[in-house]
């Protein structure tokens, strides 16, 4: 598949699980770190630290790569604006 001329592979599932297990052991780092600095985020931050954290390394598996050009940057930083879109959406419902 290509995308904004980009070749795209197809993850396999020991691919997706190996990225959910990479994100899972990101964000509990990233929480770690959280909690020797003082700070403790909500449900809602943690959710969005996970989504982020697996596009990431989600976007890694396909093929997109931020250092490879401009391209590669746009679809990486696509991921992450409808991530957090979608987040304020749900926290803005929420309340």
């Amino acid at each position: 598949m290509r995308l904004l001329s980009i070749d795209l592979r197809r993850p396999t599932f020991g691919d997706i699980t190996a990225m959910a297990l990479t994100a899972t052991l990101l964000l509990v780092s990233v929480l770690a770190v959280c909690a020797m600095a003082g700070y403790h985020p909500g449900t809602y931050t943690k959710g969005v630290f996970l989504a982020c954290l697996a596009w990431g390394s989600f976007t890694n598996l396909i093929g997109i790569r931020v250092q490879a050009g401009w391209r590669h940057f746009v679809l990486m930083t696509a991921g992450c604006v409808v991530i957090n879109a979608a987040a304020i959406a749900i926290a803005s419902f929420h309340h």
